[in-house]
């Protein structure tokens, strides 16, 4: 009786501590919720990455594709419910001052490990409850891209080394250059002035009063400011534009489609920008937007994204495991990284002024 007592105790210690240390049996841990709700831009998520976490997991993808920060801050303020985000890190102070996100548990997502550093460490990562950089991790920066220079080499036969944002506003190329329809033609007019971008939030009219003449000049000698990623594509393709600003993607798509295209960074950096996961304070499925972040950085499912997306990502290993793309059009050097200058947080009444003035902009002749 003796010795079955004591087996029978000493059963029980060892369920106890697998429950406790690992939670691998059955009924030891609290069930995880059979969906998560994921709030996503498109083509962030090939159905083939989507498809396997099911399959590995069990749980169901309630995909929501978003097109806009601001869309996604009014919907979880609404009341709204997400189990994980996305929101560009130039935004994210939004969802911080709102109390809508809640800080990260790495503990749970230990491919976090896997992130590009000097990523990690970027001020809009960390919220202490009153400012950025400091306090707890609520932010992964996951898809990853720069905004530069795509040259059309067979009409525009100078030397690149070196070349800038000045190109865009050289009067040989009057209007066969273009830059983005918004806020990215100001951030690349202070960078061509030496005007922090700072600036822009803490004397929002002042800045905006002292790139007026140039952001004139500019428009002057661009075609048009382009709207979409698709429409200045088929700019440099019918060779309406010979030289514009772009997003990384469009670069790489214009570089796959004729070698005359040519992406390059300009000599002051050109714009980094990443967009991030978070997991909404109300979430209902914790457990499970810890496991999708933790299965997406993993280096394998990180090359599946880029092969099948074309976006890059902020995984380290990622892309020497792709196996489509040309690894070339997605490396960036170390020195380049460092370069790259990032968005300020803009607060609503920056966005509010910086509109304002881009109207006024638009019927300036």
């Amino acid at each position: 009786m003796k010795k079955n007592t004591l087996t029978a105790c000493i059963s029980m210690i060892i369920l106890f501590l697998l429950c406790f240390n690992s939670g691998i049996l059955t009924g030891c841990r609290e069930a995880i919720p059979k969906k998560l709700d994921v709030y996503i831009w498109e083509g962030y998520l090939p159905s083939e990455v989507a498809a396997l976490f099911e399959k590995e997991t069990g749980i169901k993808l309630n995909i929501n594709l978003i097109s806009d920060n601001n869309k996604l801050a009014a919907l979880l303020k609404g009341g709204g419910t997400a189990d994980i985000i996305m929101p560009t890190q130039s935004y994210i102070v939004r969802f911080y001052e709102a109390g809508l996100v809640q800080p990260l548990n790495l503990k749970s997502i230990k491919n976090y490990k896997y992130v590009s550093k000097s990523l990690r460490e970027q001020i809009w990562a960390k919220w202490d409850g009153s400012q950025m950089g400091s306090g707890d991790i609520y932010a992964v920066p996951y898809i990853f891209g720069t905004n530069g220079l795509v040259i059309n080499t067979d009409k525009y036969s100078k030397n690149l080394d070196g070349i800038g944002w000045d190109v865009l506003f050289d009067k040989d190329l009057n209007e066969r250059v273009s830059s983005k329809n918004g806020i990215t033609s100001v951030l690349l007019i202070l960078d061509l002035l030496g005007i922090p971008r700072g600036n822009l939030v803490t004397d929002t009219s002042g800045t905006l009063a002292e790139v007026r003449d140039k952001t004139i000049e500019l428009k002057n000698n661009s075609l048009k400011f382009w709207s979409t990623g698709s429409e200045i594509i088929d700019l440099m393709k019918n060779e309406e534009v010979w030289v514009s600003e772009i997003q990384d993607g469009g670069g790489r798509e214009l570089s796959q489609f004729n070698a005359k295209f040519k992406y390059v960074l300009p000599a002051t950096g050109g714009l980094g920008w990443t967009d991030t996961f978070m997991i909404p304070k109300a979430a209902i499925n914790k457990a499970g937007a810890n496991m999708f972040i933790d299965f997406m950085l993993r280096p394998d499912i990180a090359a599946m994204v880029i092969d099948k997306s074309g976006f890059n990502t902020t995984v380290t290993d990622a892309l020497d495991k792709t196996e489509i793309i040309n690894r070339e059009l997605y490396r960036i050097t170390d020195e380049q990284m460092t370069n790259l200058k990032w968005s300020p947080n803009w607060p609503e009444e920056v966005l509010s002024s910086f509109s304002s003035f881009w109207e006024e902009i638009s019927i300036v002749k």
